[in-house]
Formats: C-alpha cells, structure tokens, sequence
C-alpha cells in the first residue's frame, strides 16, 4: 500500500512536468523545420542562381503543390525554385514539400505568404515575422523573423 502511494505521488508530480516538456520540444522541432526550410529555400536561390521561393501550402501533398494565400503557415509549406524563369510551378521545381505542423500549435504570419529569395539571397519579398505558439497562455513560444537581407533567426516570443 506504501509503495502505491509512493508512485502515485511521484506520477502527480511527474506527468505535468513530462507534458510540459514535451510541449516545448514541439515548439522548438517545428521552429527549427521552419529556420531549416527558410535557410534552405536562400541558399538554393544563391546556388542556383534563381529566384527560390518558399510559401504557404494547403496542397502540399498534390502532384504539383501550389502556394496559397493567407498567413497560416502552420498549414504546410513548399520551397520551389523557378528555374525556367515563367513563374509557375513545376515539379521539377520543386525543392522540399514539409506537412501541416502538430494539433494545437499555431504559425502565423503578420502579412506574408511566401518569401522569394532572389539570386544574390536577397528577399525580394517584404520581411516580415512569423510567431508560433501553442496552447499555452502566457507561455513563451517563438518567433521567427526573415529581415530584408534575407537572414532568418529564432527568438523567445510570449504567446498570450
């Protein structure tokens, strides 16, 4: 009977704590997946001497994804190169395709969904900062902010 309450007690005190931590483990792989991606849509832009794209996608898992409006990026997202130059995707084209991220966590841009990278690794796009967040209030997320060098970094964020 001792022993019982014993691991009771322990499984009250460690639970919350394992939730806790698993939850912060999302926040950073899905902030992590989107730095990775944006990093990756700039260096294939300079390498490849054309314009790279990456946006917003709910038709990730098309033959041929395409981009599409709003500013839900936990939505899904495609990274494509424009490498015949017509503005149109391929997919040929296409470069990385990544999933909605987890339930319950939210990427959201103030006004942009998509970024072009033009050859030099320069946006040609708006900078802008994306913030992501999951259930928790008053908790700290991230936020993630492409400057108009085109370099992408990772900061706390308080989600409210």
């Amino acid at each position: 009977m001792i022993t019982l309450a014993i691991a009771a007690i322990l499984l009250t005190i460690a639970v919350p704590s394992f939730t806790t931590i698993t939850q912060d483990n999302r926040i950073s792989a899905n902030s992590n997946e989107l730095l990775a991606g944006i990093k990756l849509a700039r260096n294939t832009a300079i390498k490849q001497q054309r314009n790279t794209t990456i946006c917003i996608s709910t038709t990730f898992n098309n033959l041929i994804p395409s981009c599409t409006n709003g500013t839900n990026w936990g939505a899904g997202w495609i990274i494509w190169v424009d490498q015949d130059r017509d503005n149109v995707i391929s997919a040929a084209e296409i470069v990385r395709v990544n999933d909605p991220i987890a339930a319950g966590s939210t990427l959201t841009s103030a006004a942009q969904s998509q970024f072009v990278y033009g050859s030099t690794g320069l946006l040609t796009s708006p900078q802008d900062a994306l913030t992501l967040c999951d259930t928790r209030t008053a908790e700290t997320g991230r936020q993630i902010t492409i400057s108009a060098a085109g370099r992408a970094n990772i900061s706390n964020f308080m989600c409210l």
